[in-house]
């Protein structure tokens, strides 16, 4: 008998996947059109509506989420909220609003009435100035304002211009932002709204090359949106993680900077409960299902959801009847796993994988590729099929210890297994995956929990005493579930903070030199010219092993200084002024960032060598690698 393919049947709207570029997407009313207002949205929204006409007051606000939370959509979605109401998009914005909640709906159909609204600069992050990217915005925002408006363009397009081609002081930047904002007045706009996407990655530049003053030109442009009048500047910033985090390894003057410039706005985080993401992703399912096999799929939710909630197991916001009518509209993915996903992305926040990347997947194990393997309407993509897909595609898998630990314990247990029924394999991947995500999901592999993530708990309960009989997993009678049988008593955190300390001060010089050996610089011009190869040795350098380097050598040398305090500096601008004709001196300005990322390698590889418990811990040496890995990656950047 021939059965439908699954995969002709179920789609998945392609403007949930992909990810969103501001800049690129802004006026794409697809994208718009695709968007929903979740309860979070509102709430920001409502903060924004509380600026509108009123004296000075914050208008900066930093949106902390994850990839996939929706931040690049909710700034599309407020960008159309506040634009020119002739718009089609604004009419659409307006719409949608009006449908979720009508009284905020009608706050911002007031504001921007009978005016023209807000000139919108919009950038995303990527590794160069802030400073420059915002000018180059600032500008094109200013032409698209005054493109379609009679009259004598305002003089400050030109200013503009010029400040692109020649760059600007933080201080002239906000001069250039004062006069934009009094033409937009004058020409009955309501202000400006700033929108930058993906701000770590200026920030992550401005760690890197010190100096550029981009973390001040933050802290002025929150501080010039803080005051009110007839136009304001509204700031948004939407980050993956908060700016101390962005912060570390600045060093403890550095680090109490930035925090300064976070006090300047207020942090919102954009995360959603677990029902506003599933309502999301089974808006982006589209099924062409006969009324018979939905009928049919409807029961075996309900049979799957009603044992949960007997589990305590569905998030405290959901309530069963809820529940059956969301993850019923998620078909072809199984119940279980729609609920795991949410949790499990929010655990690998810092990968780019997210839940609508998976879905939108053709990788191996990923959703559509999934769908290949259904034979008929009822069929699941099991959840142990999404612990497949994170390990094949998440390089680095957990963004804190803990959850990293829980999937070097599992690895580790399918290792031991070795060869075994494909069901063994596929039911201890899942009851660690339970394991992974229960305690912050309410999901815990429970015997009736793991029975309806297959279809045969006959089989299930066979392939649970194989597991048991094996010692690969174990019963906890005090919370009924089962548990990946081995774990690990060593804390690799408290090891690697006490083996930091034993190190003390370390001559980053002497390792680098030793470590990280650099390669001659050939002088080609030169070496053309006479035909004589002549080359700089490069080398690292400090106040203390300068003249041991001098001794060693007298050919040309490119030396990169390490200097950390004020004597060190000193002692540098000396040497460039009587140190040998030959040698070129460069200064290394982020040395404290250099020595934390060296010593951590340091460290680590101390406790691989010396430590005996790692030899019998394979859960501690897996741990230990993926850290060390991670931690040599730093170190070369």
């Amino acid at each position: 008998m021939k059965h439908d393919n699954i995969k002709d049947k179920v789609q998945i709207d392609t403007h949930y996947t992909r990810s969103i570029n501001l800049e690129r997407d802004i006026d794409s009313d697809k994208i718009l059109n695709a968007y929903i207002p979740t309860s979070k949205a509102i709430s920001v929204l409502e903060k924004i509506a509380e600026t509108f006409n009123t004296n000075s007051m914050p208008r900066a606000w930093s949106l902390i989420g994850p990839y996939g939370s929706g931040k690049s959509s909710f700034a599309v979605f407020l960008t159309h909220l506040l634009e020119d109401q002739n718009l089609i998009t604004s009419v659409h914005a307006e719409e949608k609003l009006q449908q979720h909640s009508p009284e905020l709906a009608s706050l911002f159909t007031d504001h921007i009435h009978e005016s023209n609204a807000y000139c919108t600069v919009l950038l995303t992050g990527s590794a160069e100035s802030l400073s420059q990217r915002l000018l180059q915005a600032m500008l094109l925002a200013a032409e698209n304002f005054w493109k379609e408006k009679p009259g004598k363009k305002p003089h400050i397009i030109k200013d503009l211009a010029i400040a692109v081609q020649t760059g600007a002081s933080v201080s002239e930047i906000i001069n250039l932002l004062d006069q934009l904002k009094q033409a937009i007045q004058k020409k009955q706009g309501k202000g400006i709204l700033i929108v930058i996407d993906e701000l770590g990655k200026f920030l992550e530049y401005e760690a890197r090359h010190q100096g550029t003053n981009d973390i001040y030109l933050l802290q002025a442009l929150a501080e010039y949106a803080y005051k009110g009048g007839e136009a304001n500047v509204l700031l948004m910033v939407l980050m993956h993680q908060s700016f101390e985090q962005y912060a570390k390894g600045l060093g403890e003057t550095l680090s109490n900077e930035w925090q300064k410039v976070q006090g300047r706005f207020e942090s919102i985080p954009f995360l959603e409960s677990s029902e506003q993401i599933l309502r999301v992703v089974s808006s982006a399912f589209k099924s062409q299902l006969t009324a018979n096999q939905r009928k049919n799929i409807n029961q075996k939710v309900q049979k799957i959801i009603e044992a949960l909630y007997q589990q305590n197991a569905l998030p405290a916001s959901l309530s069963p009847d809820t529940a059956i009518d969301i993850l019923a509209q998620c078909y072809p993915m199984h119940p279980i796993a729609a609920l795991i996903l949410p949790v499990l992305c929010q655990k690998v926040a810092q990968n780019e994988r997210t839940l609508f990347s998976y879905l939108g997947s053709q990788e191996h194990y990923g959703f559509q590729d999934g769908l290949k393997r259904l034979q008929k309407p009822g069929d699941w993509v099991p959840p142990w099929e999404i612990f497949e897909y994170f390990i094949h595609n998440q390089p680095t898998i957990a963004t804190d210890h803990a959850t990293h630990r829980r999937w070097a314990e599992v690895l580790t247990a399918i290792e031991r297994l070795g060869d075994a029924r494909d069901s063994e394999v596929q039911l201890l991947k899942t009851i660690g995956l339970l394991n992974i995500v229960g305690a912050q999901g309410g999901l815990k592999a429970s015997a009736e929990i793991l029975q309806h993530c297959f279809a045969d708990s006959e089989k299930v309960n066979a392939d649970l005493q194989a597991l048991q009989n094996k010692s690969i997993i174990t019963y906890r009678k005090f919370s009924s579930e089962y548990r990946i049988w081995q774990g690990s008593d060593f804390d690799l955190e408290t090891q690697l903070a006490e083996t930091i300390q034993q190190l003390g001060l370390i001559d980053l010089a002497d390792v680098l030199n030793r470590r990280q050996t650099l390669l001659p610089i050939v002088a080609r011009r030169y070496s053309i010219t006479t035909g004589t190869l002549r080359y700089f040795q490069a080398v690292y350098a400090t106040p203390e092993n300068q003249k041991t380097l001098d001794e060693l050598t007298s050919s040309p040398r490119i030396v990169l200084f390490f200097a950390q305090n004020e004597e060190d500096i000193n002692a540098f601008q000396q040497l460039t002024q009587t140190g040998d004709e030959l040698t070129l001196y460069g200064r290394c300005e982020n040395t404290e960032q250099i020595e934390n990322a060296v010593t951590e390698v340091l460290a680590l590889e101390k406790i691989q060598n010396e430590s005996p418990e790692i030899k019998s811990d394979p859960v501690a040496a897996r741990e230990l690698k993926d850290r060390l890995m991670a931690a040599r990656q730093h170190e070369g950047q």
